[in-house]
């Protein structure tokens, strides 16, 4: 009797004490207010606490709706195209040139043949991966999607293969959230690690890649921020809304080819009302029906109009003007080029206007040379642990990429001026090859057999000019 007793007393305390426990707790709740929350670990810090960063569901729907776009909307599949021709388009390429000039030594020479050996190699390795990655494809990726991933497979014989990777394959799991997919150094954020590759359907983690198989390209963020925006994230909305307007208009127009008869009978309703039931047939319809080229006779009384809803096209006509200037705006693109029409401006004014697109594409094209050249790192690397290259071959050699070339006024008068430049010493006859899209050694080679086919044996230039 006395232990029952005793057991309710302690019953009773120990919940009067988790009641006490719980109002304390509330109150210190109350009197901290908001506080800010714990750091993740590292010695780095934040710089500013504003929200500068999109969510992943949001990121996921603007890349939905920039891919969506850019396969049914004209003016987003114009853009992508513009973006791929000036800047991965016909005329990229790679060669390697010696990173310093040694003279004619024997470095200089063991630096030629490293370079022409990595020329091959690198057309070995695009040729092996053509059906599985190309620049051009690089390029598109990051511009529609904010990002690019192209994984790069370790191989014991050369090429390596490459894969492009969806960026929904990287993200993050139930071990590591708020990770973005991508595991930093605890004390920098933008050293990666790893990444995180999960299924598409489950969201189970299926490998966790170290960050040297993967080459993450990002644009549109800072460097501190892990994930990419989509360039078509400014210009998403203005878009959807001129499909609107387009279908807008063309229903106006249906509605504007519409005619509508209106018979005015002087009298009283019921003669009106009469008069119509005569015109109707049994099924409801008219029974006199006005077919084209008809002469209508009436009398005094009876006033035949032919009414059409009015719908204001003049106004309608700005409206679109300026919805594909806000989507010009958004592209960093002139007019013209958005809608390919150039017949509202002159030649000198096209000029003008081309200024900052021309702008634009050159930026690009430095971006993406730095992201080749990190594949081309990671290729290479490869080559080196194989015995293929050099053990300085980085040391000697320097990949020289050649980008389309995005203006051409006068071909003369240009060739004209880089002879100029050769007589005086400023550029290389390698470097004017190169402006013309050729390979200086092999028209060395080539101008050494015309020579030999002709008779005459043409001395080729001095190395220190090519």
């Amino acid at each position: 009797m006395w232990t029952l007793i005793r057991d309710a007393l302690a019953t009773v305390r120990l919940k009067a004490r988790y009641q006490r426990l719980i109002h304390e707790r509330l109150l210190q709740f109350t009197e901290e207010g908001c506080q800010p929350a714990p750091p993740e670990g590292g010695r780095w810090r934040q710089v500013g606490g504003a929200l500068r960063d999109l969510g992943e569901p949001e990121r996921r729907d603007a890349r939905d709706r920039a891919r969506q776009l850019v396969l049914s909307n004209p003016h987003a599949k114009n853009i992508m195209r513009l973006l791929e021709v000036y800047v991965a388009g016909p005329g990229l390429r790679l060669t390697h040139q010696p990173a310093e000039a040694e003279g004619t030594g024997a470095l200089a020479n063991r630096a030629m043949r490293q370079a022409r050996r990595a020329d091959g190699l690198w057309r070995l390795f695009l040729d092996q991966n053509a059906s599985h990655y190309t620049p051009r494809e690089h390029a598109r990726r990051a511009w529609r999607d904010g990002e690019c991933f192209v994984r790069r497979f370790p191989s014991p014989v050369w090429p390596p293969a490459v894969r492009f990777l969806d960026p929904e394959a990287i993200a993050e799991t139930s071990e590591h959230p708020g990770s973005a997919g991508i595991l930093t150094d605890p004390d920098d954020v933008e050293r990666p690690v790893a990444y995180l590759q999960v299924a598409a359907d489950s969201g189970r983690l299926v490998e966790r890649i170290p960050a040297e198989e993967l080459l993450h390209t990002r644009i549109g963020v800072d460097s501190n921020q892990k994930r990419g925006v989509t360039v078509f994230s400014p210009v998403l909305d203005t878009l959807d809304c001129f499909d609107r307007w387009i279908e807008t208009e063309l229903l106006a127009r249906k509605l504007q080819s519409s005619i509508v008869l209106w018979r005015k009978v002087q009298g009283s309703p019921q003669q009106a009302a009469s008069l119509a039931d005569v015109a109707a047939g049994s099924d409801g319809g008219r029974r006199e029906p006005i077919r084209p080229g008809t002469i209508v006779t009436t009398n005094h009384g009876t006033d035949i109009q032919f009414l059409q809803p009015n719908t204001n096209f003049t106004d309608a006509v700005p409206l679109g003007r300026m919805l594909l200037l806000n989507i010009a705006a958004g592209a960093g693109l002139p007019e013209f080029m958005l809608t390919s029409d150039a017949s509202n401006a002159n030649f000198a004014s096209t000029m003008v206007a081309e200024g900052p697109a021309v702008k634009l594409f050159q930026s690009e094209q430095q971006f993406f040379a730095a992201e080749y050249t990190r594949l081309w790192r990671m290729a290479m690397t490869d080559a080196v642990r194989m015995g293929l290259l050099g053990g300085d071959f980085f040391e000697r050699v320097a990949p020289q990429w050649t980008f389309p070339q995005l203006v051409t006024r006068d071909r003369s008068r240009e060739r004209l001026a880089d002879v100029r430049l050769v007589e005086t010493g400023v550029l290389s006859r390698a470097e004017v090859a190169r402006r013309d899209g050729a390979d200086p050694a092999r028209m060395r080679e080539e101008l050494r057999g015309e020579g030999r086919v002709n008779g005459v044996e043409r001395q080729p230039p001095p190395t220190s000019q090519v």
